[in-house]
Order: C-alpha cells, then sequence, then structure tokens
C-alpha cells in the first residue's frame, strides 16, 4: 500500500511539474504573440496602413443591407463569411491579415481583425449592383484594365486593401478614378 502511494505522489508531483512548465511555456507563447503583433503594428504604420479610411457609403442603409450577411451575431465582421464570399480559404484570409489560421478559425469575428475585415466589407459592397455573390468572385479574379490589368484579388492578395475600397467607393459613387 506505502508503494502504491509514494508511485501516486511522485505521478502528481510528475504532473503538477508539467502543468508549471506548460504555463511557462503558454506565458512565452502570449508574449512572442504581443511581440508580434505590435510588429506588425510597427510594419503597418511604416508602411502607411493605419486605421481605414471612411468611407462616404458608411453611413447608407442600403449599402449596410448589402454587407449584413458578412457580420456575425454580435456585427462584428466574420472572416468566415469574408473568406467564403471571396472564395477563399479561412487560411489564405488569415495569412492576408497576418494571423494564423487557428486564430482566425476560433475568434473569426475578434474585434482586433475588424479594420482589416472591414475593408474586404467594403469591397463587397459592389454587390449593390451585381447581381449575385457569383458575379462578384467573377469580377474579383477579372484583370482590370483601371487597376493595371490587375485584378482585385491579386491586389486584395498583396495587402492593397484600402486602394480597393476606395476604389469600389468610386465606382460606387461615380467618383473620378
Amino acid at each position: 500500500m506505502t508503494t502504491a502511494i509514494a508511485r501516486h505522489a511522485k505521478q502528481i508531483s510528475g504532473l503538477r511539474e508539467l502543468r508549471r512548465l506548460a504555463e511557462r511555456q503558454m506565458q512565452e507563447v502570449r508574449e512572442k504573440l504581443r511581440e508580434m503583433e505590435a510588429f506588425i503594428e510597427q510594419l503597418r504604420a511604416a508602411t502607411g496602413e493605419t486605421s481605414p479610411r471612411r468611407s462616404p457609403l458608411d453611413q447608407m442603409q442600403e449599402v449596410a443591407e448589402s454587407v449584413a450577411d458578412l457580420r456575425a451575431g454580435g456585427g462584428n465582421i466574420s472572416a468566415d463569411r469574408v473568406a467564403k464570399l471571396y472564395g477563399v480559404s479561412v487560411n489564405q484570409l488569415a495569412t492576408w491579415v497576418g494571423r494564423s489560421r487557428q486564430a482566425l478559425s476560433k475568434t473569426p469575428d475578434a474585434d482586433s481583425l475588424q479594420p482589416a475585415l472591414c475593408l474586404f466589407e467594403r469591397v463587397a459592397r459592389l454587390r449593390l449592383v451585381l447581381k449575385s455573390d457569383a458575379d462578384f468572385r467573377k469580377w474579383l479574379r477579372t484583370p482590370q484594365d483601371l487597376l493595371e490589368r490587375a485584378s482585385p484579388l491579386q491586389l486584395m492578395a498583396e495587402g492593397k486593401w484600402q486602394l480597393m475600397a476606395d476604389f469600389v467607393d468610386d465606382a460606387l459613387t461615380g467618383a473620378p478614378t
């Protein structure tokens, strides 16, 4: 009996040590993530990418309704829904916004994603004048003369989200390009 108790006590001690090790490693991971997020913010600042510019269409009810399907129950834009509309994988969208697929899948409507996702939402407003989501995906993949023969999706993949959001705003408002 004493041997069994000693063996269990040793196992418990070992498990406690494993837990302490895991907690230290998790803390290191959290610190590394914070460092990476700070680095991404520095990159955005260095490249001039800041908070997205507001659109003159932001307050129009019809425009808001055209992209309501991209929002989750809490009102935030959902990365899952954006990926589905754009016809790209969640993994691809995660790469574009500088997150892991796991992080995007775990909280697809995280507050920290909203500045990036709002630009994808603004591009999706083009559905106001297109017949279907399939037509929107076709437009995304079609080279455009006004974009120097690049496709909108190519430019989105390059991180030129603000450019594309402004392009769609101009198209919808009739502003000169």
